[in-house]
């Protein structure tokens, strides 16, 4: 393949996925009706208390319509999801040495199906399929999990990268990591507000440390590239 498009693929759709995803989501949260999982007569998008699934309802929890905030936020995750697994999948051509070749393919797998998972969280609205939704959600930071272990790995062997890309990467992994502990073991939501803010607040943070992540491993794979 072609520098310019390894470059489009691992720089420039990167980066600008990131970019619409934060301005779809933005515009989704102003355009919530309301309501949380708990409380069901709340106005607009609260950051503590309502989970990032909750724009992408058809049905706001106050049962108002909520087709824009829906259409927005579904749309960023499946525009997100197609672009992380084209990343994935061509990530591993940089990394086409002998001794990174084998853990650089697991790694891309994992993260094709990570990005198909984020597709399938916006396909599948938690008011209409709520079981194929958590199914998504659940898998998908499983399998960014297991590919940015690999990756990890792949960074601190190649020659050519800096270790500081691939620290950067060894705490995205970690945190993946405590954040599905957290999800699993951690308060049940459905208990109080206190458990509901746990959970929540967690999500945004491994989403703020994603989001973080696959910038930072564009700005090193661009020095990599120049």
């Amino acid at each position: 393949m072609k520098k310019n498009d390894l470059s489009l693929w691992l720089i420039e759709l990167p980066r600008l996925a990131l970019g619409v995803f934060i301005v779809l989501n933005i515009i989704a949260i102003l355009s919530y009706p309301g309501g949380t999982y708990i409380d069901h007569t709340t106005i607009g998008y609260s950051f503590t208390r309502n989970f990032l699934s909750d724009l992408g309802r058809t049905f706001s929890f106050s049962e108002e319509v909520n087709f824009l905030s829906a259409q927005l936020f579904n749309m960023s995750l499946i525009w997100a999801g197609v672009i992380f697994a084209g990343f994935y999948l061509h990530v591993r051509k940089v990394f086409s040495a002998d001794n990174l070749r084998t853990l650089a393919l697991i790694g891309s797998f994992f993260g094709v199906l990570g990005g198909f998972s984020l597709v399938g969280v916006g396909l599948t609205p938690a008011d209409i399929y709520l079981d194929l939704h958590i199914i998504c959600a659940t898998w998908l930071f499983r399998f960014f999990f297991v590919a940015s272990l690999c990756y990890s790995m792949v960074i601190f062997r190649h020659s050519k990268f800096e270790n500081k890309y691939a620290m950067g990467y060894l705490i995205f992994t970690f945190s993946i990591l405590l954040y599905i502990i957290t999800s699993e073991l951690g308060p049940d939501p459905k208990v109080n507000q206190f458990a509901l803010t746990v959970q929540v607040v967690s999500q945004k943070m491994i989403l703020f440390i994603l989001m973080a992540a696959i910038y930072i491993q564009t700005i090193g794979l661009k020095k990599l590239s120049d």
